[in-house]
């Protein structure tokens, strides 16, 4: 069974269902399913906060009460 390409080089994963892990044919990338996930995250660039975060974060922090003297 053939799944999704290669974290490393873009190759093809292959499952291997005694071991229930997968092989990379191109790199020799030999990992489960969870370890791909990570690596997958880990290359996945950190998303930048949008406008309407930066707009949230900006009114709730207008809205706070004072503190009295």
């Amino acid at each position: 069974m053939t799944t999704t390409s290669c974290p490393e080089c873009g190759g093809e994963l292959h499952y291997e269902p005694d071991t229930k892990k997968f092989a990379c044919k191109k790199c020799g990338l030999y990992v489960t399913r969870e370890q791909i996930d990570d690596i997958k995250d880990k290359l996945r660039p950190q998303k930048k906060k949008s406008r309407e975060d930066e707009y949230l974060e900006w009114w709730q922090s207008s809205k706070k009460s004072p503190q009295k003297a």
